[in-house]
This record gives structure tokens, C-alpha cells and sequence, in this order.
């Protein structure tokens, strides 16, 4: 079974401290090696994601479906928190509790997993597969589906939790969270990368400022400010339907 393993830094031998002959730690002068704090296994295809959230306490993890199964059945409600667990054949991902390492539930999502991301500040769990993109809320209810016409290869939300950016084949798209609309797709060909290079990996800078994009190519597209313009055309649509 796939695993996820929580490692920290060994003791010293001893539990040795300032003063030992042996160095800090009483190592000898050596550094500790990390070792595992907590293994969380319950995956039977091989793990594909992870996304860490310290600020909901949660590790969302997703897999492959396991090797050889059968097709899957309907989605189902997902399991229980339990302090181990084995998932079926076709749960592909899970939502784990850090401070204990305990299994939360699985999400109705049934074929492998290829990105997984946390928007803290709405506390919502974004999933993507080969075919769809998914988003739940913490307590694993279903709250949007969409099936983009290019393949996802990786989520990161905005730091207000409203939107998401997601590589969608040769294109950065963005969108809103609450119910995975499209509200804009910049095209990397557009910025200078070659025809139909894929997106190979992004990064959101920490107050949504810019966003670097890596495509297939070799090529780096940097965006300014790519989402902040969306926010506000959102924010006077609003204000104009309230009128």
C-alpha cells in the first residue's frame, strides 16, 4: 500500500546536551538523521499528490486507482475518521488529520488524482483527475464538478481562497472556486512560449502579485498581477447587479 511518511529529526544519543563529548545532541559531532514521527498508509494505487494545510491541520493525499481493479462502483459518501485504515480499489483520495496522523475520510473521487490543493482562507479541497476538477468543502461534501477541455496538471488557490489557478494544457486558467467557472484563460503561446508547449509548472507569489509559468519548451512567462484585474470586474459585476 502507498504511504505517506511524517519524519523529524532524531535525538541525540543519550539525549545528551550542551557540555556532552560528543558534540551538540551528543551525535559525535554527526547530524541527526530524520526519522519517522508517523506513517499514514491506507492507498492501494501508487500516491500521485499531496497538499500540507498547517493552517486547517489536514493533508489532502491523492493516488492512482490500485493496479488491476476492477471499474469503479458509484461515489459513495466517502469513509469515516478511523486511526488506520484500508481504502478501496478506487479511492483516490483522502484527507488526513496532522496533529495525529488519523485517516479523516475519503472523497468521492474515483480515478487518479494527478493535483490536489487546500484553499485555507474558504476551506474548500480542490481536486483534479485526468478528465475533471473537483471541489469539496472540509467536510467532504461535493460543491462543484467541471471537465475542462485540457488536461489539469496542477491547483494553487489565491490567498483569499476565492479563486484558483490551474494548468489547463498550454494555458494558465483561472477560476472561481465557489463553482469552478472559467473566468479567464491566459494563453502561453500569446506570451512567447512555442505553439502548443505545454505547461510543465507555475507558482503564485504570496500576495497574488505575479505568476511564473514554465512551459515544455524551456520557456518562462511571468504575469502581473494575473488575477487582481478578474477580482475587481467581479466585484463591480456584483455591485452593479445590486443596484
Amino acid at each position: 500500500r502507498a504511504s505517506v511518511v511524517a519524519a523529524g529529526a532524531a535525538a541525540g544519543g543519550g539525549g545528551g546536551t550542551g557540555g556532552s563529548s560528543g558534540g551538540a545532541g551528543g551525535t559525535g559531532g554527526r547530524m541527526a538523521c530524520p526519522t519517522p514521527l508517523r506513517v499514514l498508509s491506507g492507498h492501494r494505487g501508487p500516491l500521485q499528490c499531496l497538499c500540507l494545510s498547517t493552517e486547517l491541520g489536514l493533508l489532502l493525499t491523492g493516488a492512482a486507482p490500485a493496479r488491476g481493479a476492477p471499474p469503479a462502483a458509484s461515489p459513495d459518501a466517502g469513509r469515516e475518521e478511523a486511526a488506520s485504515v484500508t481504502l478501496g480499489p478506487h479511492e483516490c483520495v483522502a484527507v488526513w488529520a496532522v496533529p495525529n496522523g488519523r485517516f479523516v475520510r475519503s472523497l468521492p473521487v474515483h480515478e487518479r488524482a494527478v493535483a490536489v490543493a487546500v484553499a485555507h482562507a474558504s476551506q474548500r479541497l480542490l481536486v483534479a483527475t485526468q478528465r475533471s476538477v473537483h471541489v469539496f468543502s472540509v467536510s467532504g461534501r461535493p460543491l462543484a464538478v467541471v471537465s475542462p477541455d485540457r488536461g489539469v496538471g496542477r491547483i494553487v488557490p489565491t490567498i483569499d481562497g476565492e479563486l484558483a489557478l490551474l494548468s489547463e494544457g498550454s494555458a494558465l486558467a483561472v477560476r472561481r472556486i465557489s463553482d469552478l467557472q472559467l473566468l479567464h484563460r491566459y494563453d502561453l503561446e500569446a506570451g512567447g512560449a512555442a505553439s502548443g508547449a505545454p505547461l510543465r509548472a507555475f507558482s503564485l507569489s504570496a500576495e497574488n502579485h505575479h505568476a511564473f509559468a514554465g512551459t515544455a519548451d524551456g520557456g518562462l512567462t511571468i504575469y502581473a498581477n494575473p488575477v487582481v484585474g478578474i477580482q475587481v470586474l467581479e466585484r463591480l459585476a456584483s455591485e452593479l447587479l445590486n443596484l
